[in-house]
């Protein structure tokens, strides 16, 4: 399984809201930012509207 790691919170709980769970939430060792682990294949419908929908982005 080819996975995404999202650093965008907007952008990862967009994906949640619209019903993909991610596969895991971590925190990265150097930079201690939180990133979520999604399906690549799964996502990919919703990764096209969040490039396409400016108002998506403003949740």
């Amino acid at each position: 399984m080819d996975k995404v790691y999202i650093y965008n919170l907007k952008q990862a709980f967009y994906y949640i809201q619209q019903g993909l769970l991610p596969i895991a939430i971590n925190k990265h060792n150097k930079t201690g930012k939180i990133f979520f682990v999604f399906d690549k294949e799964k996502s990919s419908d919703l990764y096209g509207e969040w490039l396409n929908d400016a108002e998506i982005k403003t949740i």
